[in-house]
């Protein structure tokens, strides 16, 4: 750094100084502009809060997100771009039911509708990762170019205006009526040109983030559209199944003997061959004495 930009900053420094502690007092920019940063501010941390909000509504589970957003890093770190997608929770479902379908097997029909739920809950995740797919690219993108291009150009503007405001006050306040001070007054009307037009850009093109704010809401509502065209299908699916079901004949189910015929006590074979019931084996019964006398 040369002697004058070394001395501009020790200007620009004690000229903060004195104003903090209240020795000096700072150059009033007119309300407008005032009014444009508050804006502008607020635009910032708008966009800031809306983006990890979104991502919070497409990707819910906070652990998640962050071994993806370090799996991100170190691919970055690798120079890779293989990244895993996010598991929806349609996805897991679906493996679940598809697990315990193929299971029960196709004699089941509780096992061949769990697989049916399965291919409509595996549906219902592909259009989850297409909405993401869509918000991401007309919304969060465009949200994030702003937030990197054109306010991160404002605020170069409003930092290097409150530099030359600094370098302004500090020479006034030394009373100087030189070349540097014709010059310090030029460059902080400058700056204060740039600054205010950059901020009138942004705060005047409301028409573009309300038509990115629309993109958000349709890709919702198209996911919602077709989220519900995928139940309304599994629903009558489900339901045929439990017609053909209940139109078949219940199978009559008769237990078969723990032991052989050749295994159990002679008392037991009476029993059965009898069809006597099972209270019959207490040595009480007239029936096994009955048996007895024969």
């Amino acid at each position: 750094m040369s002697f004058s930009g070394l001395r501009k900053q020790f200007n620009k420094a004690n000229q903060y100084l004195s104003e903090t502690m209240g020795a000096a007092e700072p150059t009033k920019l007119d309300d407008v502009f005032n009014d444009m940063e508050k804006n502008i501010d607020t635009t910032y941390n708008l966009i800031t809060d809306l983006v990890a909000g979104t991502n919070e509504y497409l990707q819910p589970n906070p652990a998640t997100r962050a071994k993806m957003a370090t799996q991100v890093a170190l691919s970055k770190v690798r120079g890779t771009t293989k990244t895993s997608p996010y598991p929806q929770t349609e996805g897991m479902l679906a493996e679940v039911m598809q697990k315990y379908g193929q299971q029960l097997g196709d004699g089941s029909d509780l096992g061949k509708a769990l697989n049916d739920a399965a291919e409509g809950y595996r549906q219902m995740a592909d259009i989850k990762y297409q909405m993401e797919d869509n918000v991401k690219q007309n919304f969060l993108d465009p949200l994030m170019h702003l937030q990197n291009n054109e306010l991160k150009d404002v605020n170069h503007h409003r930092t290097k205006l409150k530099g030359r405001r600094l370098d302004y006050d500090c020479k006034k306040r030394q009373q100087r009526r030189d070349d540097e001070m014709i010059q310090a007054e030029e460059k902080l009307e400058e700056s204060k040109r740039l600054a205010e037009m950059s901020m009138f850009n942004v705060l005047s093109n409301d028409v573009e983030q309300i038509s990115q704010l629309r993109a958000l809401i349709e890709a919702q509502l198209d996911f919602h559209r077709q989220t519900a065209q995928c139940l309304e299908n599994l629903q009558q699916q489900l339901g045929h199944r439990i017609k053909d079901a209940a139109s078949r004949p219940r199978e009559e189910h008769v237990p078969l003997p723990v032991l052989g015929n050749e295994s159990r006590t002679p008392r037991s074979r009476f029993v059965e061959k009898h069809g006597l019931s099972c209270e019959c084996m207490n040595y009480g019964c007239h029936c096994l004495q009955y048996a007895a006398a024969l």
